[in-house]
């Protein structure tokens, strides 16, 4: 038998302290922005089907601090094992959650890589999950819109070096959309369909829907008084590490 290249070679998990000091980093950044008393909530969904531009616009209209899923990527899991990376990346995203359960806004199609345990563990806590896809489209108009828009935008699609891998990416875009859309009816979670060929006008009303679903539940579940005081010092308290001594 022929001899097969040896596996590539991964890198060590981080440790608990480089982990700590990724959080602690984060939430000194989320401070400075200043988050709003909004709860947190997590957008995924297919590739290339307008999550970012969507995060993006929410972000501006409720001044929500974004955090993309490649920070931490790039911070923490490069080169890590397959089963690394969903350790730490599972690990890593309900500190974050923990911490942060309002003022957040976290974005990318990482936070349903399976077995896509982190949309339901969120909900139970009462952060907002919403996905996003293009399950009713076709694989012609999926093709197009993909060539439209490498076509006048920077995009990693501009690899593919004929429309047949575009075409291919397009039939497996509305494939995964339609698994997401088929988990969140599953779940009773709020899914999207955005039509790019109609991309502007459809990325401003799912933005505007995913808004007034966080206003919403904002006004249901907001705590008030005692309460928030409560709420509030618990917050600085865990997010400060050791408790104060008595």
């Amino acid at each position: 038998m022929p001899p097969t290249d040896p596996p590539a070679p991964t890198a060590p998990p981080p440790d608990r302290a480089a982990i700590r000091a990724y959080l602690d980093s984060l939430t000194t950044r989320i401070a400075d922005e200043g988050p709003p008393d909004l709860p947190s909530v997590l957008i995924s969904g297919a590739i290339r089907c307008g999550k970012t531009r969507v995060a993006r616009q929410v972000c501006n209209a409720t001044g929500l601090v974004r955090l993309e899923t490649d920070h931490l990527r790039n911070a923490l899991i490069l080169g890590l094992s397959e089963r690394d990376k969903r350790r730490v990346a599972k690990y890593v995203y309900r500190q974050i959650l923990l911490r942060h359960p309002r003022g957040l806004l976290i974005d990318g199609t990482a936070l349903m890589d399976a077995p896509c345990e982190l949309p339901l563990w969120a909900r139970r806590r009462g952060i907002l999950f919403l996905a996003i896809g293009y399950s009713e489209g076709r694989v012609p108009d999926k093709t197009r819109d993909l060539l439209a828009f490498r076509a006048s935008n920077p995009c990693w699609t501009h690899k593919m070096t004929d429309d047949a891998g575009v075409k291919r990416l397009a039939r497996q875009i509305i494939q995964r959309s339609k698994e997401v859309r088929e988990f969140c009816a599953a779940h009773e979670l709020p899914y999207f369909h955005l039509d790019s060929g109609q991309f502007d006008a459809e990325r401003d009303r799912v933005a505007r829907e995913i808004e007034s679903q966080i206003r919403r539940h904002h006004a249901q579940t907001a705590p008030s008084g005692v309460m928030a005081r409560l709420i509030s010092w618990r917050r600085a308290w865990f997010t400060a590490g050791d408790p104060p001594a008595r």
